[in-house]
C-alpha cells in the first residue's frame, strides 16, 4: 500500500517526544541510502527531505495502519453480530417448525 500525503495545509505543529533510539531511527530516515529510507518511500510517494516531512510521513502511515486495523475489527464484530442474529433466526424458525409439527 502506497501513501500520497500532502502537507501543503499544516494546521498546526505538535511537539512529540522522541527517544534517542527514534532519534537515530529519524536521522537513518533522513539518509537516501538507507534502507529505512527505501523503505519508508516504498510505503509513502511524497516523503520530504525535512525531519518534520519524514515525521509526518510516518504519522499518516501510522495512521493509516490504526484505521485499517479499526476497520478490520468492526468488520469481524460485524459479522459476529450477524451470525449470532442468523443463529437465533434460525433457531425461531426450527422452533417455530416443531411447533407446527406438533400441530398436524
Amino acid at each position: 500500500m502506497r501513501h500520497t500525503s500532502a502537507m501543503s495545509t499544516a494546521a498546526r505543529r505538535e511537539s512529540i517526544p522522541l527517544t534517542d533510539a527514534d532519534l537515530a531511527v529519524l536521522e537513518r530516515l533522513l539518509q537516501s541510502s538507507s534502507l529505512e529510507r527505501r523503505a519508508l518511500e516504498q510505503l509513502s510517494d511524497e516523503v520530504g527531505d525535512s525531519k518534520a516531512a519524514v515525521l509526518h510521513a510516518l504519522l499518516v502511515l501510522g495512521l493509516d495502519a490504526v484505521r485499517e486495523r479499526a476497520r478490520e475489527d468492526g468488520y469481524r464484530e460485524l459479522l459476529a453480530s450477524r451470525d449470532a442474529d442468523d443463529e437465533a433466526a434460525v433457531r425461531a424458525a426450527r422452533r417455530r417448525q416443531i411447533a407446527d409439527w406438533g400441530d398436524e
